[in-house]
């Protein structure tokens, strides 16, 4: 076989080695090819899904710490307010609708000014000042005035509120009602007031009772003098007027030291004799008295105590009436809704111009007085401790309205089985002192008739008597 027979195979066999090697280098090139390609793609598809898992993770967690920020906004005992630079509010959450009267529709988009107290006017616009400047205001007490009219002691924390570049876009309020620690302060001030006058009031008694003494035996030296009907009259009105006094002067230690006794009598008996004080002011005032009595059993109390509240709030109604009225006083059975205790209520109305929430508000309170130098403001507070002391409750319930005005107290007092606390036995004087004062019989109201009208039958009761 010559050289060249020899050589062809291995050439074939080389060409097959070389086109088996080209095949592989071609498979080798698709290889590292499309590989790569595909893991890339992958890499970036768990990207993304890591990412979104990512996003949807600070989406919900921000959602749940809004709603948590909300919750604390909503349940906190603080009114929490936001407004913009220029006053408008933008959030309010229930505590401040309990404490300035508010709904959160009534008063969101309106400017805080309405929100400002006349005495207080100028503090908004100071506090807003210092919020443009990046200032911060820390418990600032201050007055804000509620949805009725009346203002309400505040402790406010006012703090700017930034965008995500830092400008100063509003303001956040913080708004602690502090009405209540400020009339426990001024109680203890009035207690103090009150325990002054209490030691003057006693002092002056004791000295008021030596002429008061001389007085009455003069006038009991009188009695047996012979005189005309007329100044016999004159004498028994004195009597009376001087036993009223000297009852006021024994009352006035009785705060101080304790009471005279109690006795059961007739709540009616006792609101006439104090009706009776009246008369004179009645006629030159032209009110007209309406008086309902119900069947009732005597209360155990201290007649004098319960003459001074009838005489209080008959004073009072008539200060509401100067130029005329009706006065309605109505006697009936009742029971505590509470307790369930049976006992008395006596209802006091008249139909006056009536009181301003506000001055509810404060009625009760010590030295509070809408009557200017002529009222001391402690009348309806002995009152509402008299009350309190038998065991009782006294309401107040008064409207403006052209329609239906007045003004209608109430009283409820319990039957007692023990006498009133501070009660003390006495001297048969003083006991002698609290003997119903007489009544004209043309005016006497007879307990069994429900609808005996003094001093005659009045037009259809007002409104303010319905509500009575």
């Amino acid at each position: 076989m010559s050289s060249l027979d020899r050589a062809k195979p291995r050439a074939d066999r080389a060409n097959k080695l070389d086109s088996s090697r080209l095949h592989l280098t071609d498979d080798a090139k698709e290889t590292t090819f499309d590989e790569p390609l595909w893991q890339l793609a992958g890499v970036v598809e768990a990207s993304e899904e890591a990412r979104s898992e990512r996003e949807t993770e600070l989406e919900r967690t921000a959602t749940e710490s809004l709603a948590l920020l909300a919750a604390i906004v909503e349940s906190s005992d603080d009114a929490i307010i936001s407004s913009s630079l220029d006053g408008t509010i933008i959030s309010w959450n229930k505590s401040a609708e309990r404490i300035f009267g508010y709904t959160a529709e009534e008063i969101m988009g309106r400017p805080t000014s309405v929100l400002a107290s006349p005495n207080c006017h100028e503090d908004g616009v100071r506090v807003l000042d210092s919020i443009r400047r990046g200032a911060r205001v820390d418990h600032y007490e201050t007055l804000r005035r509620h949805k009725d009219g009346t203002d309400i002691s505040v402790s406010l924390t006012v703090s700017p509120i930034r965008d995500a570049s830092g400008k100063i876009t509003g303001a956040s309020k913080v708004a602690r009602d502090i009405t209540g620690t400020r009339r426990a302060e001024q109680a203890l001030r009035n207690a103090d007031k009150l325990a002054l006058a209490g030691r003057m009031a006693a002092s002056i008694a004791h000295e008021i009772n030596n002429p008061l003494e001389a007085i009455t035996n003069l006038l009991y030296l009188l009695e047996h003098e012979t005189l005309t009907e007329q100044a016999r009259r004159y004498l028994t009105l004195a009597q009376h007027e001087l036993t009223r006094v000297s009852h006021i002067a024994s009352q006035t230690l009785g705060f101080f030291r304790g009471g005279p006794a109690a006795s059961s009598t007739p709540l009616a008996d006792i609101v006439d004799s104090a009706i009776s004080l009246h008369l004179g002011r009645l006629s030159t005032c032209n009110v007209t008295v309406e008086k309902i009595y119900a069947l009732a059993n005597p209360i155990l109390c201290n007649q004098g105590e319960l003459r001074q509240v009838i005489v209080n709030l008959v004073a009072n109604a008539l200060d509401a009436m100067p130029n005329g009225g009706r006065l309605l006083i109505r006697i009936r059975a009742a029971a505590n809704r509470s307790t369930g205790a049976r006992g008395l209520r006596l209802t006091v109305a008249d139909t006056g111009a009536g009181m301003s929430l506000r001055t509810q508000r404060s009625l009760f309170e010590p030295f509070y007085t809408t009557k200017e130098s002529t009222g001391t403001g402690l009348g309806l507070w002995v009152s509402s401790q008299i009350v309190a002391r038998h065991k009782g409750r006294i309401t107040v319930r008064s409207s403006q309205s052209p329609d239906s005005h007045g003004t209608v107290f109430s009283i409820f007092l319990p039957y007692l089985t023990v006498a009133p606390s501070g009660e003390q036995e006495h001297t048969a004087a003083l006991r002698s002192q609290q003997l119903p004062l007489a009544i004209d019989s043309a005016n006497a109201t007879s307990h069994g008739d429900e609808s005996r009208h003094t001093p005659s039958q009045p037009d259809q009761p007002s409104t303010a008597y319905n509500a009575a």
